[in-house]
C-alpha cells in the first residue's frame, strides 16, 4: 500500500479522514505482527492518486521468501497483473499461490497463474472490523 500524506488545501479534510484510516489500519496489522512495507502515493494531473513501486516489492519479496523456503503458501492480496511473472515464479520454487481479491476488481490473469482465488465481498470482511471495535469497548 502507498502512505498517505497528509495534505493542506481544499483537499485537506478528506486527507486526514484518509491518513487516519490508514494509521488505524496499520496499527491493527503491527497488533497481529503483520509487515508492512509503505510504497509511494503519487497524485497525476487529474488529481487521482495512484501507489507506485508497490507490485515490485511484493514481487521480490514473494521470490526471496521462496528461494528461502520461507512459506509453503503465499497469500496475495492485490489485483494487480503485473504479478503474474512472480506467481510463476514462486511456482518454480514449488510454492503455492492463492489470489486474494475482490469480485468488481479481479484480475483474471491472476486467477488463471495462481493454484487458488478467493474473492471477498464486503459482507465478508466486515464482521471482522465490527468485532474488532466491539472488542476495544
Amino acid at each position: 500500500m502507498g502512505a498517505i500524506k497528509r495534505q493542506n488545501g481544499l483537499n485537506k479534510e478528506k486527507s486526514e479522514k484518509l491518513y487516519a484510516d490508514q494509521q488505524k489500519l496499520l496499527a491493527k496489522m503491527q497488533r497481529e505482527e503483520i509487515p508492512v512495507i509503505l510504497g509511494n502515493l503519487i497524485q497525476h494531473p487529474d488529481k487521482s492518486f495512484h501507489e507506485k513501486g508497490v507490485d515490485v516489492r511484493i514481487a521480490v519479496e514473494m521470490i526471496r521468501f521462496a528461494r528461502e523456503d520461507r512459506y509453503d503458501v503465499a497469500y496475495l492480496f492485490s489485483s494487480d497483473t503485473d504479478l503474474v511473472p512472480a506467481v510463476e515464479e514462486v511456482h518454480s520454487f514449488g510454492k503455492k499461490v492463492v489470489y486474494v481479491g475482490i469480485p468488481n476488481g479481479q484480475s483474471f490473469g491472476l486467477s488463471k497463474t495462481s493454484d487458488y482465488t478467493i474473492l471477498l465481498r464486503e459482507e465478508d470482511v466486515l464482521p471482522f472490523f465490527i468485532a474488532s471495535e466491539t472488542k476495544k469497548l
